[in-house]
């Protein structure tokens, strides 16, 4: 994957709610998948997941696809360093965990976030869809 398709987006999207089915007691949750820029590909919020989750895991995707890391490395990040959110000149950037980079051939190519659960079970489902989409571009 040179980029991230629409399509693998989709199937990302996809795969995310099945994992509410199966793995999340079909507890609701919202997953958005952006492009390498932090711009939104695709986005799904299952029947009342919470109307934050909206922007919130958005914002998620945006930030692990610009830094080219997780969410929950950024929070640490931040914590460890002591550093403000605000430092990074994006309002629409958050720590928050459950957001995962997309990598081809070392190259960060876009991001999914999965919101709506616990923090740990939002970065845990994003790194699932993440693996998914990994495995699918090597077959």
């Amino acid at each position: 994957m040179i980029s991230l398709t629409l399509r693998q987006a989709q199937r990302a999207v996809e795969y995310a709610l099945s994992l509410s089915q199966t793995h999340y007691q079909q507890r609701p949750l919202s997953v958005a998948v952006c492009d390498a820029n932090g711009e939104l590909l695709s986005f799904a919020r299952m029947d009342n997941a919470k109307l934050l989750t909206i922007e919130l895991t958005q914002r998620k995707a945006r930030t692990s696809s610009r830094l080219g890391c997780t969410t929950q490395a950024f929070l640490q990040r931040l914590q460890n360093e002591q550093l403000d959110i605000g430092y990074f000149a994006d309002a629409r950037f958050t720590a928050l965990p459950g957001g995962i980079p997309l990598f081809n051939d070392g190259k960060c190519v876009g991001a999914v976030a999965v919101g709506g659960l616990s923090a740990q079970e939002d970065h845990d489902a994003a790194a699932a869809v993440a693996a998914f989409l990994d495995e699918e571009k090597n077959q």
